[in-house]
């Protein structure tokens, strides 16, 4: 009985032994991970503080320049370099350009057709029919001014100061007068800035004769 009490304390003390060794293994674990957990918080934390520092120079830097900018915006003699490169930079234009006006009136309808001196280049065209929808209003008088004062503003933004009119009638074989829309457009070109140098009449003449259209015993109302 003796030696079974003797064994039994002996291993009890084995195993408070045991778990002792346990538990102190368990602290120096525990103590580790706190020391690995304060290095890791020690890093970030220096981590943040290098990039507040960086974002606060940047903030800085951007400051500056803000300040620079305003400052030489400020300055008059920046603002007039600045517009002085803005008006070299422009497309130049071509001015003391000559051009012809062509008018076209009719009882129908007036056309003004601006092109340059050979007739090639098309500038600007708008007819009596492009200001008004009414087909009975498209050759009157009142249409004929706008429809020349839009071309003449038009005219004037290409660089052309100098024009020859041209007015032309139906001719040949129809009415050989002009029309009523040709007369306003005129006007209203010699009191723009435009120089007029020529008006002339480029009405089609017939020179023999043609057969009119409507056969031999004309044409049927």
């Amino acid at each position: 009985m003796v030696e079974k009490t003797e064994e039994k304390i002996k291993s009890g003390l084995k195993e408070n032994t045991e778990s002792k060794e346990d538990n102190i293994d368990k602290k120096k674990k525990i103590e580790n991970k706190k020391e690995i957990g304060l290095k890791e918080n020690t890093e970030s934390k220096e981590i943040k503080t290098e990039i507040k520092k960086e974002i606060k120079t940047e903030i800085k830097k951007e400051v500056k320049t803000d300040k620079k900018e305003v400052k030489n915006e400020e300055n008059p003699k920046n603002q007039l370099k600045s517009k002085k490169t803005e008006i070299e930079n422009r497309p130049k234009k071509q001015e003391n350009q000559k051009g012809v006006i062509h008018i076209y009136s009719s009882g129908n309808n007036t056309i003004l057709h601006v092109t340059d001196i050979t007739g090639a280049e098309t500038i600007s065209r708008v007819s009596g029919g492009m200001i008004t929808k009414a087909d009975r209003l498209k050759s009157a008088p009142f249409q004929g001014m706008l429809a020349a004062q839009r071309v003449v503003k038009e005219t004037l933004e290409r660089g052309i100061t100098e024009v020859d009119i041209r007015i032309r009638a139906p001719g040949g074989h129809k009415s050989p007068s002009v029309g009523k829309g040709s007369q306003a457009a005129i006007k209203a070109i010699s009191r723009s800035k435009l120089k007029i140098n020529i008006i002339e009449d480029s009405t089609p003449i017939i020179h023999g004769y043609m057969r009119k259209k409507g056969g031999r015993r004309g044409r049927r109302l």
